[in-house]
């Protein structure tokens, strides 16, 4: 789904360009945490710590890590 004008994706692009790495990386992480906090809506109660793990990997990379290994 592309629901962005091109005027603001360069805007947007733009802004990150002026960050130094450090911003950015930062920025990265940030992001990355938040996907894993929306990854959890929805996960069934009652899972191991384990369990919980790989249900936010699927969620977020749409397969488990053997599936991607195996998909090299």
């Amino acid at each position: 789904m592309e629901d962005t004008s091109p005027e603001n994706r360069e805007l947007v692009r733009q802004i990150v360009a002026l960050k130094s790495v450090e911003e950015r990386v930062l920025m990265c992480a940030a992001m990355y945490e938040d996907a894993k906090s929306l990854a959890t809506v929805g996960m069934p109660m009652g899972l191991s710590a384990e369990e919980q793990k790989a249900y936010v990997f699927r969620r977020l990379h749409g397969a488990d890590p053997e599936e991607i290994v195996q998909g090299e």
